[in-house]
């Protein structure tokens, strides 16, 4: 690129003020992305010089001046298409309003689900919002991997998340190592609107025998109406016992050790 055509373009500011026109506030700006809008690694450097650009790291920039938030940060990367990035369980619900429980004492855990093969680029994990990341495997428990998901508005943009449906799948999916017995029977509770069709698909789509024992358990000991609409015979839920919980009780139908507090509750 002719240095004098970069420098007349940057002190006009034409460009930038299109591409900054075109990225909502908090929204990182990958590499890639600005590649795709013919910005040169030389015009970032000028852009950063001049006071428009800031570096979060290696392959992100962001407005100077401004912090990437959590959500603009997810649509960056689900913009970019190259890592399969979605809110999921506790994170997903929150987004939703359907969290409303948290232990004392204790700080939002970021709960995601990730494409396999692709990790979170290292400008995402070292921000704040990512101090007590969660992140587990998208394909590994869901086929396809897109069942369940939701538009979320975000503001200016839309970010593809997990349904409640798939979040309170996902949150059993974590139980008992990543998540809370207590916390999984406070949630199903806030879900009297589950979509029966949806959930069906969703569960159908579930790799994980434990994630569905779990759900259907306590989704029974709960007793929603959407509960009595499923059809359970379509569900693939294995074979054999499954011990999750120690001196737990053994659910017969489920096959599967659950909490007493799930029972006495």
């Amino acid at each position: 690129m002719n240095y004098g055509n970069t420098q007349n373009e940057m002190l006009r500011g034409t460009r930038i003020n299109h591409i900054l026109a075109q990225n909502p506030p908090g929204v990182p700006m990958t590499s890639n992305w600005l590649a795709s809008r013919r910005v040169s690694p030389q015009l970032l450097q000028g852009y950063k010089s001049s006071g428009w650009l800031s570096p979060l790291g290696r392959g992100a920039w962001i407005r100077a001046g401004t912090e990437p938030t959590l959500p603009g940060s997810i649509f960056a990367l689900q913009r970019q298409g190259s890592v399969m990035v979605y809110p999921a369980a506790c994170t997903a619900l929150g987004y939703q309003g359907r969290l409303h429980y948290l232990p004392l004492g204790t700080s939002p855990v970021l709960q995601l689900s990730v494409g396999s093969n692709k990790k979170l680029p290292s400008w995402f994990t070292r921000q704040p919002f990512a101090k007590n990341l969660r992140a587990f495997n998208a394909d590994a428990l869901f086929d396809p991997v897109s069942a369940g998901l939701t538009d979320w508005r975000a503001g200016e943009f839309s970010l593809k998340i997990s349904s409640p449906e798939r979040a309170m799948l996902e949150y059993c999916y974590l139980l008992p190592n990543y998540a809370d017995f207590e916390e999984a029977r406070q949630l199903m509770e806030g879900l009297p609107t589950l979509r029966p069709g949806l959930l069906q698909s969703t569960l159908r789509a579930c790799r994980s025998i434990k994630a569905k024992r779990l759900f259907l358990a306590l989704a029974d000991i709960v007793g929603h109406e959407w509960y009595g609409e499923l059809n359970l015979e379509s569900v693939e839920l294995g074979s054999g016992g499954r011990h999750v919980v120690d001196d737990g009780l053994w659910n017969s139908r489920f096959k599967i050790t659950v909490p007493e507090i799930w029972v006495d509750s």
